[in-house]
């Protein structure tokens, strides 16, 4: 177990599914999103931020979708996070990448001596090959491309990252999952996915945050995504201290004419709804912005 000489932050730069709001869809998801700033419509993502007296030593940025950099600049003014040291993408569908040309030419043209360049990605090579590198190949004039390996540990200042395997589908190959360890904390984050393939392994249980991927309520296994319902089994498996669900969409849920929920939620009843199945477990909806060991506190 490493000991760290930093603090460590988690900032959810972003909850949304892949698609978002939809335009000209009536739902009560879609007016709540039209009625709030559009700008807080990031696709999920996160950033890790190490700190030591206060200050800003490390920024690892985990996927850059749509509308993660409006939120990054967000953060910057908040926060005074000014450059990013790596990203770290899960998996090669385009809102879990889609705005890493643009980060990646901001952070070239900043011209601070503190941002390293060229930018390091680390990702699968699956996933690097079909998803970044093959609709920004340009991007190697800017970008260190670093394979990871799953079960192989990434040392990041003093954050220990490992990647596991995620099934998210066919069209995802080489998606991963990580867990973060920063002294004797540990974060899962499943990123998007159906199943764990070796769910049984002891580094996932234990957890003080488990971020989990719930696309809609009810199973929809034909999505390639998993549910809230469905992270229940292995919630009660990891027994993580706090669970956080994100990816939130809902649309399939429109499927189910004889339940009670039965298409997209807005925020308050999806809370709600959480709460209702929590039966002792503490379980949560992430938040855009919200940021543990800051706004929010840490599971004790």
């Amino acid at each position: 177990m490493n000991t760290p000489s930093t603090e460590l932050l988690l900032r959810v730069n972003g909850v949304q599914a892949a698609f978002g709001i939809e335009l000209g869809f009536a739902s009560p998801r879609a007016d709540e999103g039209r009625a709030a700033d559009p700008y807080r419509q990031a696709n999920v993502s996160y950033s890790l931020v190490q700190r030591r007296n206060g200050e800003v030593v490390r920024h690892t940025l985990i996927d850059v979708g749509m509308g993660v950099v409006p939120s990054l600049l967000e953060f910057e003014v908040t926060h005074d996070v000014h450059v990013v040291h790596e990203v770290v993408i899960t998996h090669p569908h385009f809102d879990h990448f889609a705005q890493l040309d643009w980060l990646s030419m901001a952070l070239l043209r900043n011209c601070r001596g503190d941002q390293p360049r060229p930018l390091p990605i680390y990702a699968t090579e699956p996933c690097w090959e079909t998803g970044p590198n093959a609709i920004f190949r340009y991007l190697a004039e800017r970008s260190e491309f670093r394979p990871i390996q799953f079960g192989s540990v990434i040392m990041l200042g003093d954050v220990l990252l490992t990647p596991f395997a995620v099934d998210h589908g066919p069209k995802a190959p080489g998606a991963s999952g990580f867990v973060i360890q920063h002294g004797e904390r540990k974060i899962v984050l499943t990123g998007d996915f159906l199943h764990v393939p070796d769910k049984d392994d002891p580094l996932l249980s234990g957890a003080d945050l488990c971020f989990m991927d719930a696309n809609t309520w009810h199973p929809a296994d034909w999505t390639s995504h998993q549910s809230v319902l469905g992270n229940l089994r292995l919630i009660d498996k990891w027994k993580p201290k706090r669970a956080y669900f994100v990816h939130y969409s809902g649309y399939e849920d429109m499927e189910r004419d004889d339940d009670p929920i039965n298409g997209p939620m807005a925020m308050p009843r999806l809370r709600d709804e959480v709460r209702g199945i929590s039966d002792g477990r503490d379980l949560r909806v992430a938040e855009h912005g919200m940021i543990l060991g800051n706004t929010v506190e840490w599971p004790e």
